[in-house]
Order: structure tokens, then C-alpha cells, then sequence
């Protein structure tokens, strides 16, 4: 292990750090919840319908929604890393050592886009049993893989911008609760937008990163004829751009970030 890059190494030990059962039920355990109970209960009262000429069943457009999701959830742990690590001053402890403030955070950043992609692993053999449809093809798995990077990216940046941000336990966990929440519920990771959706919540929508992580992952779950059909170009671009941009501004942020909070 101590070969390996100090990210790397400090990716390790953020993952053994959260993979305790208490942790593994907020960054799973909800999304899971989700995947079941939704798809147990609407999946009886959804009719199945087409969008770009692929016919959905309910199950087999929640998957990918949750999915999406899941890098929101994982995001979580970046910020909750970074805070608790100023708490309880292991963050000045960690850069005492022969680690960097920038290997610190890409060690932060490893961590959550592998708890992400093995997350969904673990989604992925729960829904299929459930009924949800998945079609797997070279194309398909590049994108459903760089849409969970992606969406990894930015919302462990986002949560690392709260966690630079605040010094109180509670004001951190309540505006993580309510990110989660509104990022969640205002994308079309569980049901589709379109006309009849309220022009306010659709604007939101249509800003949100998640609607284009659950786009590019549901579009690589279906046969490849249908992928385009599914998923817009532009759509992509739009989610690397909202990356970058909420990267570099979580990075300014955690730049000039105390060390300790008193």
C-alpha cells in the first residue's frame, strides 16, 4: 500500500472509514429502499410507456434514475469526510504528513466515484430480480460508467463547497438533507419530464446535473439502436460543463479552507 500514489492511499482509507454498517445504510441502504419500494408499489399502478421509441416498464426506467442517484449518495461522503476530519482535527494531522491539500482531495474524489460505481454494482443485482430491463453493450457501458464519474465529481464538489463552508454539524447535515432531497425529487430520475410538468420545477429540471446522470445511465441500459434516441449529445456536454465548473469552485473553496473548526 505504501507504493501506491498518496490519493490512491488516501482513497483507501476514506473508503475503510465509511463502510461501516451506519454509513453503508445512508450511502446503499437509501437507495436501495428506493429501488425497492418504488418499484414494488408504482410499478403496479404505471402503465409501461415509450420514450424514443424504447417502451419502458416502470422498473426498467427507475434503474437507471437510481442508479443516477446512487452518486448523489456518494457525493455525501466527500463532504462528510472533509468536515468530520476538520472536527476532529485528523484533516491537520493528514497534511502534517507527506500528503498534500490536492492529494487530499483527489483522494476524497477517488473514493466516492469508486463507492459510486460499486453502489450501483450492488443496485444493479437488486433490480434485476425486481424485473428491471437491462441491455448491455459497449457503448451503453461507457456511458452509464462516465455518467457515475461524472455525477460522482459533482456532487462530491458540491458537498466539499458545504463542508469548506459551515462549521456546524447541524447546518451541515441540514443542508445536505435538503440538497439530496430537491437534486432528487426535481429530475426526471423518477418519472419523466415533460409538457405537463410545472414550467418552474421543469426549469429546474433541465439545471439539475442529476436529470443528465439518470439520461446518460438510462440510455445505456437499453439496446444500443435505441441510445441516441435517449440520450442527447448536448446533454452530456452540459453535465461535463456543470462539473468542471462545480469542481473548480469546490476547489477554490477547500483552498482556502481551515484546518480545524473551533
Amino acid at each position: 500500500m505504501s507504493s501506491l500514489p498518496n490519493s490512491v492511499r488516501l482513497a483507501w482509507r476514506n473508503l475503510r472509514v465509511n463502510t461501516d454498517p451506519a454509513s453503508l445504510v445512508v450511502i446503499l441502504g437509501l437507495p436501495a429502499m428506493y429501488l425497492v419500494f418504488m418499484g414494488t408499489m408504482y410499478v403496479s399502478i404505471i402503465p409501461p410507456f415509450s420514450i424514443g421509441g424504447f417502451e419502458f416498464s416502470y422498473a426498467s426506467y427507475l434503474i437507471g434514475g437510481i442508479l443516477a442517484f446512487e452518486s448523489v449518495m456518494a457525493g455525501t461522503m466527500g463532504g462528510s469526510m472533509l468536515w468530520a476530519d476538520r472536527r476532529f482535527g485528523m484533516f491537520s494531522q493528514i497534511l502534517s504528513l507527506p500528503f498534500t491539500r490536492t492529494q487530499y482531495l483527489g483522494g476524497v474524489i477517488l473514493a466516492t466515484v469508486a463507492a459510486s460505481l460499486a453502489g450501483s454494482v450492488a443496485l444493479v443485482a437488486i433490480a434485476i430480480p425486481m424485473g428491471s430491463s437491462i441491455h448491455v453493450s459497449p457503448v451503453g457501458l461507457v456511458s452509464v460508467i462516465g455518467s457515475l464519474i461524472l455525477g460522482g465529481i459533482f456532487f462530491c464538489s458540491l458537498m466539499l463547497f458545504v463542508a469548506a463552508k459551515v462549521d456546524s454539524n447541524n447546518a451541515y447535515n441540514s443542508i445536505q438533507i435538503v440538497i439530496i432531497f430537491i437534486v432528487s425529487f426535481v429530475s426526471d430520475a423518477y418519472y419523466p419530464i415533460n409538457l405537463r410538468t410545472p414550467l418552474p420545477l421543469r426549469i429546474i429540471s433541465y439545471l439539475n446535473p442529476l436529470t443528465y446522470v439518470a439520461d446518460g445511465v438510462r440510455a445505456g441500459l437499453v439496446p444500443s439502436s435505441n441510445f441516441f434516441a435517449i440520450l442527447n449529445p448536448i446533454e452530456t456536454l452540459v453535465l461535463l460543463v456543470e462539473t468542471i465548473v462545480m469542481f473548480l469552485v469546490a476547489y477554490r473553496t477547500y483552498a482556502n479552507v481551515k484546518i480545524n473548526i473551533t
